[in-house]
């Protein structure tokens, strides 16, 4: 199973941060955007990027198109019909509504839909809840903040799930405790 880590934007409630806006291509305003996960398969369900600039301000573009380029797509936005329009966007962050990164059963699951799922061990026992994510290049890392408000962080991969619970809101994980530890020396 493979998972897709996007990060959260606490500024634009339900919308996610995917990529960025690399830079203009071509002459009639298409844009070259990264995507942070390598992954654009939500592309298809997106219809508008909220595109953060550098100084805060967040502009709303419909997406018209896209074709898969290199790490991410070349897109097209709304009222964005040439080079100078695309210029102006380099480097804007993109953000897209959460509702596009609901995977169905037996799909790649995107890791906001575990976010605030309670954590237990194979015997019940309560690890914590899921308050974030980060990478180490390898894998994607939960962050799991626990009743002591102490956080800790556990490797997001198939040996240590044991089941994943979307009902219930929940994660069965079984990992060496040790790790808990790790995270507070």
């Amino acid at each position: 199973m493979k998972y897709i880590g996007l990060e959260v934007m606490d500024q634009l409630s339900g919308k996610v941060k995917v990529g960025k806006i690399k830079d203009a291509h071509g002459l009639k305003g298409e844009l070259y955007f990264i995507s942070f996960s390598g992954d654009i398969s939500w592309l298809d369900t997106a219809e508008e990027f909220f595109l953060e600039a550098l100084k805060g301000d967040v502009k709303v573009k419909k997406l018209q198109n896209f074709k898969p380029f290199k790490e991410g797509a070349i897109v097209r936005l709304e009222n964005v019909v040439d080079r100078n329009a695309s210029e102006a966007l380099k480097g804007a962050m993109v953000y897209i509504d959460a509702q596009c990164l609901v995977a169905s059963p037996g799909e790649t699951i995107y890791l906001q839909e575990v976010l605030n799922f309670q954590v237990e061990s194979p015997d019940a026992k309560k690890l914590g809840v899921i308050t974030g994510f980060s990478s180490n290049g390898a894998q994607d890392i939960l962050v799991i903040e626990n009743e002591e408000r102490k956080s800790y962080e556990v490797p997001f991969v198939d040996d240590f799930i044991v089941e994943i619970q979307f009902e219930k809101k929940k994660i069965i994980l079984d990992f060496p405790e040790s790790l808990m530890d790790i995270n507070n020396e």
